[in-house]
């Protein structure tokens, strides 16, 4: 099985409850298998914050969704483009939501979201 496409996502993890942003990352997988990983750590009892929410859906029967933010061609910095999304979610006013995100590639559809409580550790990259 192939897991790896032909460029870096920056992907986003919805709470389906609210439609709460709460993780910003990047993959070089198909977004299917990265929520998937993710889904495995937090039933490994990785203790960082995301995996405390995606143990908390777990429990009600439910699974992060998952969107792309943005494509990333292989030359260009995942790191930096990781960071910006980061940066930009973290400021986005209520003013700003909801917000409807366009679809980024051929799977994806539009995006509903509510509100923001990022729960990266890092600043991205």
């Amino acid at each position: 099985m192939n897991v790896r496409v032909g460029r870096y996502l920056i992907y986003g993890l919805i709470d389906p409850r609210n439609r709460y942003l709460h993780y910003i990352g990047k993959t070089h997988k198909r977004r299917e298998i990265r929520l998937a990983e993710h889904i495995v750590q937090a039933l490994e009892n990785d203790q960082r914050p995301v995996y405390h929410w995606i143990r908390e859906l777990l429990v009600d029967n439910l699974n992060p969704e998952i969107f792309v933010w943005k494509k990333i061609n292989p030359d260009v910095s995942w790191r930096n483009e990781e960071r910006k999304a980061i940066d930009f979610w973290k400021n986005v006013t209520e003013e700003e939501l909801p917000y409807t995100h366009p679809p980024q590639t051929k799977k994806s559809h539009f995006i509903l979201i509510k509100g923001v409580t990022l729960l990266n550790v890092t600043r991205g990259g």
